[in-house]
C-alpha cells in the first residue's frame, strides 16, 4: 500500500469516526427533546415552586391538572416531536426517498430503536425517579415509583447495548473492508512483480 493510499485510508477512518460522533449526538438530542417535552407536566409545578412563583398547594393543584387528564397530551406531543426530529435527522443524512430508505433500512431501524430506547428510558428515569426526589425535596407529595428503577435500567441498558453493538459492527466491517483491500492489493503487486 502506497503512502498516499495509507493517508487516504486514515482520513476515511477519521471521517467515519466523525460521522459516528455526529450521529450519536443527533440521536441523544432527539431523545432529550422528547424527554423534556414529555416531562413538562411535572417539571412545571417544580419550577413554579423553585422560582417562588407558587406555593406548594398551588403547585400540587397544577400538578393534578397537568398530570391527570393532560399527561397524554404531553406524551403524544413528545412522540410527535421525536418523529419530526428523526425525519429531519434522516433527511440531513440523505434519506429523502423510499428507495433510499429501503437501501438503508437496517440503519434506520437501528437508529429509531436506539432513539426510542433512550427516549422512553430517559423519560421514566427523569419523570418517575429524578423529579420525584426533587419534588419531595421541595415539599411536593411525590414518591419515586419502585418499578421505574427497574424499567429505566432495562431500557437505558438495552439502548447502550444497541449503541455498543452497532459501533462494534461498524468498526469490524470497516477493518474487514480495509484488510480485504490490503490483501487484494498485496496479491496484485506480488503477481505483477513476478
Amino acid at each position: 500500500m502506497s503512502e498516499i493510499e495509507k493517508k487516504m485510508a486514515a482520513r476515511s477512518e477519521r471521517a467515519t469516526s466523525d460521522n459516528l460522533q455526529k450521529a450519536r449526538k443527533g440521536i441523544f438530542k432527539s431523545s432529550l427533546l422528547a424527554v423534556a417535552i414529555g416531562c413538562l407536566c411535572c417539571i412545571t409545578p417544580l419550577v413554579l415552586v423553585l422560582l417562588g412563583l407558587a406555593s406548594i398547594s398551588t403547585a400540587v393543584s397544577v400538578d393534578n391538572l397537568l398530570s391527570g387528564p393532560l399527561v397524554w397530551v404531553f406524551r403524544g406531543t413528545a412522540l410527535i416531536c421525536l418523529g419530526i426530529a428523526l425525519g429531519i435527522y434522516f433527511r440531513r443524512r440523505g434519506v429523502c426517498s423510499l428507495d433510499e430508505a429501503r437501501r438503508q433500512r437496517n440503519r434506520i431501524i437501528n437508529t429509531v430503536l436506539l432513539t426510542l430506547l433512550f427516549a422512553i428510558g430517559g423519560y421514566i428515569a427523569f419523570e418517575y425517579i429524578l423529579l420525584s426526589y426533587l419534588g419531595g425535596a421541595v415539599g411536593l407529595p411525590w414518591v419515586a415509583e419502585h418499578w421505574a428503577f427497574v424499567w429505566a435500567g432495562i431500557l437505558l441498558g438495552a439502548g447502550l447495548l444497541v449503541l455498543f453493538s452497532t459501533f462494534v459492527i461498524r468498526r469490524r466491517g470497516h477493518h474487514v473492508h480495509s484488510e480485504v483491500g490490503d490483501s487484494t492489493e498485496q496479491s496484485a503487486t506480488e503477481s505483477s512483480s513476478k
